[in-house]
């Protein structure tokens, strides 16, 4: 004959069962959803665009690389469009050109830039080779035409004293010290 369990024995084995099984499907949905947020997370829409954001007056966009131009010049001219792909082959260059339309002052954004390339280049690029744009030049006359002359003066093989005294003769008012 077979001993039975106590009623009371049996029903918190099964209780105890039952609540196994609850953690282990509330862990499983757990698990899922951290899985899903991570994955949702590190992803940036089409994979090489981060969102664009407003810092002061300006729009920011990173992107995966400089190879990469942000949204925000899909309404803007081909000259541009230019501009801006040649940012990283110049920016050691621009990186040592005062910019005159304000910006370093503070007088044309709220941060001031240090150098012409802060007018393209919110950050620098990352670790990663991601780079966060901005559009400040986008509207800014100076500022397109001074990377315009240090592209010009850079193709006729000019070195980084000569480009910024050209940009300084051609854009520096008379009366900055």
């Amino acid at each position: 004959m077979m001993k039975r369990r106590p009623k009371s024995i049996v029903s918190v084995d099964a209780s105890e069962h039952s609540s196994r099984r609850i953690r282990k499907l509330v862990y499983g949905f757990l698990f899922a959803f951290a899985l899903v947020t991570i994955i949702t997370a590190c992803s940036s829409g089409d994979g090489e665009k981060g969102p664009e954001h407003h810092h002061g007056s300006e729009t920011w966009q990173k992107t995966s690389s400089h190879e990469v131009l942000p949204d925000f010049l899909d309404n803007h001219t081909a000259l541009t469009k230019n501009l801006y792909s040649a940012v990283h082959d110049h920016a050691d260059i621009m990186s040592h050109i005062n910019c005159y339309c304000g910006c370093m002052s503070g007088l044309a954004v709220e941060t001031p830039h240090d150098s012409l390339l802060k007018c393209y280049w919110a950050e620098m690029p990352g670790d990663d080779g991601s780079v966060t744009w901005t559009d400040h030049s986008t509207s800014c006359g100076v500022c397109k035409k001074e990377m315009e002359e240090v592209i010009a003066l850079s193709k006729q093989g000019k070195t980084l004293e000569e480009i910024k005294a050209g940009v300084d003769a051609k854009y520096k008012p008379k009366n900055a010290s």
